[in-house]
């Protein structure tokens, strides 16, 4: 069906639709159509659509096909009566008019004032979305690359840096060097503000074998983003030595940095004193890093202290058998005297028995002293744990084994000195002494092993 075909007379009918982008509106009549638009509602481009037709029309067209009415026939056209002459007045009409009335300003409707506050509302919104589009452009943190900052390390930085909020906290995160030179603490706050900060190694998170104290102290200031320490103050170790470090910070005097911080935080203070206690990971490689690698170093250091334990284990064991060796020793030498005196034969048994200790007692004495000094060369002291680095065991050990040999010559060399025989009492003094000498000795021996239990428990 075509636009052509409708009866256009017939605007009050309602059948017709406005398609617009977002859906059609209707139905109106021609008649609303014209109204809307002569009040600008619509443009005559705007599409029209009735049931019945295959497609919309521009609702110019509406117009264009309208159905003309037929010609008139010229020989039914009249003539028309000669125009007649305007006559003119007489003067005195023109005097006795009366003076036409001044117009009075007319009070605008009600209802136009009531859209003005609706539209200065609109107006304003609409200014807030622009200006909302324009500063969503600079949403966005960046920081310069310092020097012996890497394209890598700067690249990752910028990765990780993402705006949060104009009125972001400070929270640092921090940044090092592959020579761990510099530490660089880095915020999404748009925040400058004087910065210091104490830096403490944790028991057993650094990466080294020997477990050392580290400890510093830096300062800064916070400026686009970053502080930067450069400067060290050591009161514990020499250098930064990878690990995790237990960081206490400051930052005073605090400010919003740049223009659109300050005005989009205009009544949003910063934090006049930022005080923070965190664990931070000073490696270059980063956290993910250090973690493998502190897993792999304390599988070295546990292989490490459980060999230093089976020495150190050992060393306390050969220690106390030296001792308790040198108690036994002691013991068969005291015997030895007292089996001679009780023979009964001083003089007969005196050399089978001096010859007899010299090839079982003094060549054994005389070799573990010097075994012991073979012994003690081989082994550091200065590994071992509790007392071990506090006392001297070699010469322990070599006194003790030297008190024994001394005792028994003393009272060797007493029995040869002896002329004759020597009578029963005597013979009793001589067993009393040589009990009362070697008790002493086993004593002390006791009193060896017991210290050398204490050290090893510590």
């Amino acid at each position: 069906m075509k636009l052509s075909n409708f009866d256009w007379t017939d605007k009050d009918s309602v059948k017709w639709f406005i398609l617009l982008p977002t859906g059609h509106e209707g139905p109106y009549s021609l008649g609303q159509l014209e109204q809307f638009l002569a009040a600008g509602k619509i443009t005559p481009e705007v599409k029209i659509w009735c049931e019945g037709m295959p497609e919309s029309v521009p609702f110019s067209k509406s117009f264009t096909e309208k159905k003309e009415l037929p010609p008139t026939p010229k020989d039914e056209i009249p003539d028309l009566p000669p125009v007649p002459e305007e006559e003119t007045p007489p003067p005195f009409i023109a005097e006795e008019l009366p003076p036409i009335p001044e117009v009075e300003e007319t009070e605008q409707p009600a209802k136009t004032r009531k859209l003005w506050p609706f539209v200065v509302g609109v107006g304003v919104v609409m200014a807030g979305i622009v200006f909302a589009g324009m500063i969503k452009n600079f949403e966005e943190v960046s920081i310069r690359r310092y020097p012996k900052m890497t394209m890598e390390l700067h690249e990752k930085i910028s990765k990780e840096l993402a705006f949060e909020g104009w009125n972001k906290p400070i929270f640092f995160k921090e940044y090092l060097p592959s020579d761990h030179s510099h530490i660089w603490l880095v915020t999404s706050s748009f925040e400058t503000c004087k910065v210091e900060a104490t830096f403490q190694s944790l028991p057993g998170k650094l990466l080294a074998l020997d477990d050392e104290k580290v400890a510093f102290k830096s300062s800064g200031v916070l400026t686009d983003h970053v502080v930067e320490f450069s400067s060290f103050d050591f009161s514990a170790g020499t250098k930064i030595v990878p690990g995790m470090y237990e960081m206490d910070v400051k930052a005073s005097d605090c400010s919003w940095e740049g223009f659109l911080p300050k005005l989009m935080n205009k009544f949003v203070p910063p934090a006049s004193n930022y005080v923070a206690r965190t664990k931070v990971v000073l490696f270059s490689k980063g956290a993910e890093e250090y973690g493998r690698i502190l897993d792999k170093l304390i599988k070295q250091k546990t292989q490490k202290e459980r060999v230093a334990q089976n020495r150190e284990e050992l060393f306390w064991q050969d220690l106390q058998q030296k001792l308790q060796t040198l108690e036994a020793i002691s013991l068969q030498i005291e015997q030895h005297f007292l089996d001679f005196l009780d023979s009964k034969k001083f003089k007969a048994n005196l050399k089978p028995m001096v010859d007899s200790y010299t090839k079982k007692f003094g060549s054994f004495l005389t070799n573990f002293v010097v075994e012991n000094e073979k012994y003690f060369k081989t082994v550091d002291l200065s590994q071992m744990k509790g007392g071990a680095n506090r006392r001297n065991y070699e010469v322990m050990v070599r006194l003790t084994s030297k008190r024994i040999g001394f005792e028994s010559m003393k009272f060797i060399e007493e029995f040869q000195a002896k002329k004759g025989n020597p009578t029963e009492k005597q013979l009793e003094d001589y067993s009393n002494r040589i009990r009362k000498a070697f008790s002493a000795i086993k004593n002390d021996i006791t009193q060896k092993i017991l210290q050398i239990s204490e050290d090893r428990s510590h």
